[in-house]
């Protein structure tokens, strides 16, 4: 059972999410995001976003992943929340449906965003990535890329690839005819041999691997 805080000023969306999640989280309202608190994950309602742009730094907190809810919101806000940090964006009027999976699937390791729109996210990220470097890798840091990329087995190679195509768990545990609980384990061993702390990051990684191969 996670703990789960709900972020918004709207009484009756934060008791239809409540209700959508009560039964398998311990769910309460958080009154102020930029407060010390210890949550698995936030609900976070887009309007607060709307309202106060500088709550996007909020979605940094070490060990909390965040799932804003919208109402049909433009994709470049939904980019933008993403590159940000949050684990994902659902729609106000799929909640009821959707919620649930929506959260298991963030506290999980996965993001949940439109499979279309995960190309964009790690193009944005990726070009942040050239801006703040302003400059070819050295001959050093391309060697150790490659030396990342060679540290895979078979198996955590088939992973990366679907991870570059936004594939979750699931669908990657049903490709491979393994369990879930054995993709986790490789998502693990791939993220720390190529240093990095989410799928989002691994995927702009094997980008980079692929322009010195």
């Amino acid at each position: 059972m996670a703990n789960i805080l709900i972020y918004s000023n709207n009484p009756q969306l934060a008791a239809e999410w409540m209700h959508a999640l009560i039964a398998d989280h311990s769910v309460n309202r958080l009154l102020n995001a930029r407060t010390d608190y210890q949550a698995d994950a936030v609900i976070l309602d887009a309007r607060k976003l709307d309202e106060d742009a500088s709550l996007l730094a909020v979605l940094t907190k070490p060990n909390t992943r965040f799932l804003v809810m919208g109402c049909n919101w433009p994709e470049h806000k939904q980019i933008e929340v993403m590159v940000h940090g949050a684990a994902g964006y659902c729609e106000e009027s799929e909640a009821a449906q959707l919620l649930k999976r929506a959260v298991d699937c963030i506290l999980k390791g996965d993001i949940w965003i439109r499979r279309s729109l995960v190309p964009k996210v790690i193009g944005v990220l990726t070009g942040q990535l050239h801006s703040n470097n302003n400059k070819h890798l050295s001959l050093e840091e391309r060697d150790k890329l490659i030396r990342m990329s060679e540290s895979l087995s078979a198996r955590e190679i088939e992973v990366a690839n679907m991870i570059r195509l936004g594939e979750n768990n699931r669908g990657i545990a049903e490709a491979m005819n393994i369990s879930e609980r054995t993709v986790k384990a490789h998502l693990s061993s791939i993220f720390r041999k190529f240093e990095v702390d989410d799928r989002l990051r691994l995927a702009i990684r094997l980008k980079e691997i692929d322009q010195y191969r």
